[in-house]
C-alpha cells in the first residue's frame, strides 16, 4: 500500500479507503520501537499513537492529560517518516492546550502526513481513558467550537469526533447527531459496550464512519475485524493490543532474573540482538530516506 501516489494527502486517502466500503485496523502504539513491530507485518495498514501509551511508556505516568503538543509532534513525525505507507492516526486528547494551541496542532500533524487526529469532548482538568470512571465532559457548544476548529484547520486531514458522553441519558447520541452536523466524517462513543455500540451503529446509519475503540481490560469485547466489518464499525481501534502484553512481558522478564538471582536464561523468550538490529536498521534507513524526500 502506498500513500503517496498522485500527491495525495493521506487523510484524503484514508476517507476513499472508507468511503469505497473498506476497513481499517488501527494497532495501537506508544513509541517507535512498538511502531516498527507493528510494522513489520505487512497486514497491518493503519497505526494509532495513543495518548495513554505514550503517556505510559516515555513518562511513566498515568494518562491524565500530562503530555504536551511538542511530545505528540515529535512522536508523529518519526513514525510518519519511518512508516509512510501506513496510515497513520493520532490521539489528541482534548486539543492539548488552548484553542490556537488546538488549532496549531491539527495544522502541524496535517502538514506531517497524519491521516487523522481524535479530538475528544473531555475537559483538560478531568482527563480519563475513556473506559474509565470520573470522566467530565466540556459543554456541547464549547466542544463544537472546539471541533470546528480542528475542522478547518485539519483539512484533508480527518478529524476523529470522539465523545465520552454516556448513552444511558442520551447525550452521547445528541453530540454524535451534532459532531456529524458540524462536517465530522468519523465519529467514535468511547468507554460503551456492544449494546451501546449497536445503538450508535443504528443511530449514525452511514450519516458518518464509526470508530470502535478496544482497550484490554475495557468495556467493550473485541471481535474480529470481520465481525466489527458486518457490524458497521469502519475503523477498529486497537488502543492497548501491544501495550499491555509488553508490560507483561517486563514483569515476567524481571521476575524470572529475580527467581534466577540475575542471571540472565537464554530460555526466556525474546527478540535476538540479531533480529532487533536488523528491524532497527532497516527502520532509520527507511527514516533516512523519507526525511530526505520531504
Amino acid at each position: 500500500m502506498s500513500l503517496n501516489h498522485h500527491g495525495e494527502h493521506p487523510g484524503s486517502l484514508l476517507l476513499d479507503h472508507l468511503n469505497e466500503g473498506n476497513h481499517l485496523v488501527s494497532v495501537g502504539v506508544f513509541n517507535a520501537l512498538s511502531a516498527a513491530v507493528a510494522c513489520s507485518h505487512d497486514q497491518v495498514q493503519g497505526i494509532f499513537l495513543s495518548g495513554l501509551g505514550y503517556t505510559y511508556s516515555d513518562y511513566g505516568w498515568p494518562d491524565v492529560g500530562l503530555i504536551a503538543p511538542q511530545d505528540i509532534r515529535d512522536a508523529c513525525q518519526v513514525l510518519r517518516y519511518n512508516h509512510p505507507d501506513r496510515f497513520l492516526i493520532s490521539d489528541i486528547d482534548s486539543g492539548l492546550g488552548g484553542l490556537e494551541q488546538l488549532r496549531r496542532i491539527c495544522v502541524e500533524l496535517k502538514e506531517m502526513g497524519v491521516a487523522a487526529v481524535q479530538l475528544e469532548d473531555q475537559t483538560i482538568d478531568h482527563k480519563r481513558c475513556g473506559h474509565m470512571d470520573g470522566k467530565v465532559l466540556r459543554p456541547l457548544d464549547e466542544a463544537l467550537q472546539r471541533l470546528d476548529i480542528a475542522l478547518t484547520a485539519s483539512g484533508p486531514m480527518q478529524v476523529i469526533a470522539r465523545t465520552d458522553a454516556s448513552l444511558s441519558d442520551g447525550e452521547a447520541i445528541r453530540r454524535v447527531d451534532a459532531f456529524i452536523e458540524a462536517g465530522a466524517s468519523i465519529v467514535l462513543v468511547d468507554g460503551i459496550n456492544e449494546q451501546d455500540l449497536l445503538d450508535v451503529i443504528e443511530r449514525v446509519k452511514g450519516r458518518a464512519h464509526l470508530m470502535a475503540n478496544i482497550v484490554g481490560g475495557g468495556k467493550l469485547e473485541s471481535r474480529s475485524a470481520e465481525e466489527f466489518k458486518q457490524m458497521g464499525v469502519s475503523i477498529v481501534n486497537l488502543s492497548t493490543a501491544l501495550l499491555f502484553p509488553a508490560m507483561s512481558a517486563m514483569s515476567f522478564a524481571m521476575r524470572t532474573l529475580i527467581d534466577g538471582d540475575f542471571a540472565v536464561s537464554n530460555e526466556l523468550p525474546g527478540t535476538s540482538l540479531k533480529e532487533a538490529n536488523e528491524l532497527m536498521s532497516l527502520n532509520y534507513n527507511r527514516f533516512v530516506t523519507n526525511r530526505r524526500a520531504a
